[in-house]
């Protein structure tokens, strides 16, 4: 089997490797079965303003660069794509349900923060060492000389694995918030490296940092005037991020 393929707890999880094994497995996602062969993934999307879903492999597919996640729920029948369910799986699917098109939010990196809860890709973490802290976003990066990717808190000129950094127990990992903000109303597919790096940049005053951290918070959202993410503060407004 292609290495891009195999699935161990130490593998990264990135679109590309979602989409080679949307591919690998297009017979069973195509009747919805679910050999005990089938790899055990979850990932996040943007269902909504202020909330987010969660759908594991098999539940969900890629058509070019857009992922179509499988709704039992009625009120989704009226976005059910049939024409891109006909045309990946050769109108031979038999799935039940509505194939509905998401924007793509990270997946679960079976990592944990402080609090237990899992940490996703684009998620925004607080690492806090002794008497400093920092807000960072998590990414994916080839690492060091390592051919292999790893999760990472990716920066300018160089990264920070998140395993490294789980693994001592002088740094506490808290999720804060999401990347998942000014998205584009259209759905647009964003590279997900190019969001960490924009919310990691060290030239950032810390006037900017610390308005990104708040922007964080209230995601997934799609307002794109900063003024907007003060205003719910200001409200006292709360986002299911988690």
């Amino acid at each position: 089997m292609d290495n891009r393929l195999k699935i161990t707890p130490s593998t990264v999880i990135t679109s590309e490797r979602l989409k080679l094994l949307c591919n690998r497995y297009h017979h069973e996602l195509c009747y919805g079965l679910r050999p005990s062969c089938m790899p055990k993934i979850r990932i996040r999307y943007v269902e909504d303003k202020g909330k987010f879903g969660y759908a594991e492999f098999g539940d969900f597919f890629f058509f070019a660069d857009d992922l179509y996640v499988w709704r039992q729920e009625e009120e989704y029948a009226d976005d059910h794509s049939q024409d891109v369910v006909d045309g990946t799986f050769d109108e031979k699917c038999t799935r039940q349900g509505y194939a509905c098109r998401f924007l793509y939010a990270g997946a679960d990196t079976n990592y944990v923060d402080c609090n237990g809860e899992h940490i996703f890709v684009g998620d925004v973490i607080e690492l806090k060492e002794k008497h400093s802290e920092t807000q960072l976003a998590l990414g994916y990066f080839p690492y060091l000389e390592s051919k292999g990717m790893r999760y990472c808190f990716v920066l300018d000129n160089h990264s920070l694995a998140l395993e490294d950094c789980a693994g001592r127990k002088d740094i506490r990992l808290t999720r804060i918030g999401t990347t998942y903000f000014q998205l584009d109303l259209n759905y647009e597919i964003e590279d997900m490296n190019q969001k960490v790096r924009d919310f990691n940049g060290w030239h950032d005053t810390n006037e900017e940092h610390e308005e990104k951290v708040l922007m964080a918070r209230y995601t997934p959202n799609f307002d794109q005037e900063p003024w907007k993410y003060h205003g719910l503060e200001i409200l006292g407004a709360e986002f299911d991020w988690r």
